[in-house]
């Protein structure tokens, strides 16, 4: 390889992405997860302690397991506080980090400076990539990219120069990357994807009369299947671990998302697949937000139709078209995690779920195209310069998908205009226009909302909660009943349900309703304290006095909680 070449591609790249993406330290937090992310996670916004960083490794917070990326927000709390330019470039530098450490290792493993220079091009610049880069709480998505390509890279040092300390470091970074997301866990199957090619490792026979000096560097050390299975197993053990806390993690999510049946998510799995490879080679009408929507019986089956063609044909010649194999099923299996068959989430597809899978049809093309050189060497001008025009029109079109990120409202309303039916976009529509104070457009797209989608608990609890500040506490509590009907462990809305009923009179009511709370969250203070107060104020002073010794006992720093306990305990000995 030429490394001066290759070192001299690696740094230009780097400098071109940061060049379009730099745009993004403008951008303000997202409304959708960066509150919970950083803005109003006190751990995060603290920055790095030793509570927080305790915190990151034992929180179940969002549904997810993920220490190293809270560490990595702490740290930017620490360093920019509550600025979002600081968290926006970091994200963008680890981009244009990965996209370079990308060249490097396609390179290191196959030798083929512009072809793994188009696939670096490709993963830096293509816009389907902008929701990974400019959403600070997709910190997860870029860390993880980056410790994938680093385990890929130590452990291609490994097998081609026989390092066994690169195979530790491979199997550390594996480490870091699942902490920073989990959707890795599909890694050892990458590795034996390699394995198979470019490392040819697997059942390599010499042809007669020839001998080891006539093969490859990296085939000497072929391995039987057996052994190349068993190298796999620290990553194994790593994944299926990573795998049972997440679900642990996302079970109230998965729990909630239940009623969507098994054949809708297997034909919107199909459907996406294929939608996605559409995306992939026109990127159009992206949105931030798709919903989930009942498919026409044509396009699951022609989407089912085209994943088997593709995957009986890379089959089919795998042995001829290695990187065809290789490519095409790094697609399938990385995306796996996320394709909805265990559905978390509202959405039906999100561009950031491309992220990483996208390397694996880059590598198809990348490949391919120059194959198609090989064999008919007229069409290398016109291929190269296709090859050319389309990362100039991933440029650009990234460069204006960048652009809706500049606003929220607009950022959604594009969604809006771009997608159908889109109920939580209208839904996050509200949220920005309650961001912005006026809570009357705010009500006015909640119930756009639920008019698409009734059975949604969070837009029905958000709308109570805005009627409730607007003086409408009747029609609050009809929204509160309708979210605590769908969702009966949604403790908020009971709490909440009960405070309406308390303005009301309701005194009886209200304190069923704290009390549902307090059951539902037995260690959440907040909902102990206003139940106490409630009881406090019926005269129930044991009972309160009992309350309020539990919080203290949760956050003996509570001084509402000891300044309530004080005066319940001055009201009983007046009787």
């Amino acid at each position: 390889m030429n490394s001066r070449k290759s070192y001299l591609i690696m740094l230009g790249l780097f400098v071109v992405t940061v060049a379009i993406y730099i745009q993004a330290a403008y951008f303000p937090f997202f409304v959708l997860d960066d509150a919970d992310y950083v803005t109003n996670n006190s751990h995060v916004v603290s920055g790095l302690s030793f509570d927080s960083i305790t915190w990151a490794f034992t929180a179940f917070h969002s549904g997810n397991w993920h220490p190293v990326t809270w560490i990595s927000l702490m740290l930017d709390s620490h360093l920019f506080g509550n600025n979002p330019a600081g968290f926006h470039v970091v994200n963008v530098v680890l981009h244009a980090i990965s996209a370079a450490l990308l060249m490097l290792l396609l390179n290191v493993m196959t030798g083929a400076v512009w072809r793994s220079a188009f696939v670096a091009a490709c993963f830096a610049l293509h816009p389907l990539h902008v929701e990974s880069v400019a959403w600070v709480a997709e910190r997860k998505d870029v860390l993880s990219a980056l410790f994938l390509i680093l385990t890929l890279l130590c452990y291609s040092f490994y097998v081609t120069r026989g390092r066994l300390s690169m195979y530790v470091f491979s199997v550390i970074a594996f480490a870091f990357g699942l902490m920073a997301k989990p959707m890795l866990v599909s890694t050892p199957i990458l590795l034996l994807l390699l394995d198979y090619w470019p490392f040819r490792r697997l059942s390599i026979r010499l042809p007669s009369g020839s001998n080891v000096k006539d093969m490859q560097p990296q085939v000497r050390n072929g391995r039987t299947v057996r052994q190349l299975v068993l190298e796999k197993i620290p990553f194994v053990l790593l994944s299926a671990g990573s795998s049972i806390v997440t679900l642990y993690a996302q079970q109230p999510s998965i729990s909630k998302l239940a009623n969507v049946p098994f054949p809708d998510r297997v034909s919107n799995a199909f459907w996406t697949l294929l939608l996605y490879m559409i995306k992939m080679v026109f990127p159009i009408d992206l949105a931030v937000i798709y919903p989930l929507v009942s498919l026409p019986a044509w396009k699951v089956s022609s989407a089912a139709g085209a994943v088997c063609v593709l995957s009986f044909l890379v089959i089919k010649y795998a042995d001829a078209y290695r990187y065809y194999f290789v490519g095409w099923f790094w697609y399938l299996i990385t995306l796996l995690p996320v394709i909805g068959l265990v559905q978390v989430g509202k959405q039906s597809m999100a561009d950031r779920y491309t992220y990483i899978p996208f390397i694996g049809l880059f590598i198809m093309a990348s490949w391919g195209a120059t194959e198609i050189c090989y064999s008919s060497p007229k069409l290398k001008k016109a291929i190269s310069a296709a090859a050319v025009v389309f990362l100039l029109m991933l440029s650009l079109t990234t460069w204006r998908q960048l652009g809706y990120w500049r606003n929220n409202k607009d950022l959604i309303k594009h969604s809006l205009e771009v997608t159908e039916n889109n109920h939580f976009a209208y839904y996050s529509l509200g949220l920005v226009y309650q961001q912005l104070g006026n809570n009357e457009q705010a009500i006015s797209e909640f119930k756009r909302s639920i008019d698409i989608e009734p059975r949604d608990p969070i837009v029905q609890f958000d709308l109570a909660f805005l009627l409730d500040t607007q003086g409408k506490e009747l029609d609050a509590i009809t929204h509160f009943n309708e979210a605590i009907a769908l969702d009966p462990n949604f403790a908020q809305a009971h709490f909440n349900l009960g405070l309406v009923l308390g303005k009301l009179g309701a005194i009886n009511e209200s304190i069923g309703k704290l009390n549902d709370a307090v059951r539902i969250e037995p260690n959440n203070p907040k909902f102990r304290n206003n139940l106490g107060v409630t009881l406090a104020q019926q005269g129930m002073l044991d009972e309160a006095i009992q309350q309020f010794n539990i919080v203290l006992q949760l956050n003996p720093g509570d001084e509402k909680a000891k300044g309530n306990l004080q005066i319940a305990l001055q009201q009983k000995s007046l009787k």
